[in-house]
């Protein structure tokens, strides 16, 4: 089978996502070619192209509509800043082409539907990143739930925190504190770590919910930690969701920002059974990529003993972490697996939930005022 011909746009000489999660896979796989780049300038692809040893026969362009014009891209692959998305890929949906967009696939429902609508009348084939489900600690998830190992579901859960969205930003990161850019903890950080429980354990079904600004001024800080500016945050730093999973089982769930306890201890997420109980730990809480330190544990109830256990491994687990489930997601597209990947269609869903968030802070719905009083 012929190298499925990509075309990348965001991929930068220097850091980033896409340097970090895509190319050390694509560069070593048979199933795909980047036969194109695209970036702010024809010069800024060109340092990209030869930072990464891609070859000289790639294409260098300096917009979306440049790339889209190309006859031999196939596959474009999208992994710019989120408010960027929606125009960065629309030339090469109407131009026919399959796309790979990060998450989230918009900055709004708005955006995100009116991609989707033109996808489909392109007749084009979509993913999203939301590699949750390739990862393997959450498969494992997944399957010792739905062996029966604890039983039936009670109680779900889990608290984690973001890394970013604390008291200081990074400048890279400093447009993620801004709500209108759709791109901050709720909308990544909370969708990654809920669509892994999501996956793991059926959808919502019922639920109330609570996000606040509890540090609206936050500190810029440049790479070498010297403060820049300070800013006002407009987005959200701590997210609090409870309510009811389809099987009926209670959902308890708080992201928040900033740094994790001591530095390594980032996540803890608890599945509650009548007959045991399943904690996976981490020093994060990217379930979507993994962690080193993330372990599963797995207790008996009838007998108290806690086993801790392995994911299963395949040939990409050889890669570095935030590669390994990217490639994962690359390897169902070209095998045509569509249980492998998530489509824009599902996208929807995760944007629909983070909307509903939302609209419920707008309304200002909040705690029903407790009615006892001390003694």
């Amino acid at each position: 089978m012929a190298p499925i011909r990509i075309g990348f746009i965001g991929l930068s000489a220097g850091r980033s996502w896409a340097a970090w999660a895509h190319i050390t896979y694509l560069k070593d796989t048979s199933k795909y070619t980047i036969v194109a780049l695209c970036n702010t300038s024809v010069e800024a692809a060109q340092a990209a192209i030869n930072a990464h040893g891609l070859p000289e026969t790639t294409k260098a362009y300096d917009s979306p509509q440049a790339l889209a014009d190309d006859p031999n891209v196939e596959l474009v692959v999208c992994s710019v800043k989120v408010p960027y998305h929606y125009a960065t890929i629309m030339p090469s949906l109407k131009a026919g082409k399959d796309i790979f967009c990060e998450w989230p696939l918009a900055k709004d429902v708005a955006e995100a539907e009116e991609l989707i609508s033109v996808a489909k009348s392109k007749g084009v084939r979509t993913m999203v990143g939301l590699q949750a489900c390739r990862s393997p600690f959450v498969h494992k998830v997944k399957e010792l739930v739905e062996s029966g190992k604890i039983g039936k579901v009670l109680s779900v859960t889990f608290v984690g925190n973001s890394g970013f969205g604390g008291l200081k930003e990074p400048d890279f990161a400093e447009y993620t504190n801004y709500r209108e850019n759709g791109a901050n903890v709720l909308t990544i950080y909370s969708m990654h770590a809920m669509e892994a429980i999501l996956y793991s354990l059926g959808e919502i079904s019922s639920f109330s919910s609570i996000i606040e600004t509890k540090r609206p001024k936050v500190e810029i800080v440049d790479g070498k930690g010297a403060v820049v500016k300070t800013i006002t945050r407009t987005t959200h730093d701590q997210i609090l969701l409870q309510g009811h999973l389809e099987s009926g089982a209670l959902l308890s769930y708080h992201m928040r920002g900033g740094p994790a306890f001591a530095g390594n201890e980032g996540l803890i997420w608890r599945i509650y059974g009548e007959t045991g109980e399943i904690q996976v730990t981490a020093s994060g809480t990217y379930l979507q990529a993994g962690h080193e330190d993330m372990t599963i544990r797995l207790q008996d109830h009838a007998t108290g003993e806690t086993t801790k256990i392995e994911p299963n491994e395949d040939d990409l687990s050889k890669l570095p972490l935030f590669t390994q489930n990217v490639g994962r997601v690359y390897e169902a597209f070209a095998d045509k697996k569509t249980d492998g990947y998530m489509d824009w269609s599902y996208a929807l869903l995760r944007h629909k939930l983070v909307d509903e968030i939302y609209k419920r802070d707008a309304a200002g719905k909040q705690e029903t005022p407790a009615t006892y009083t001390k003694a």
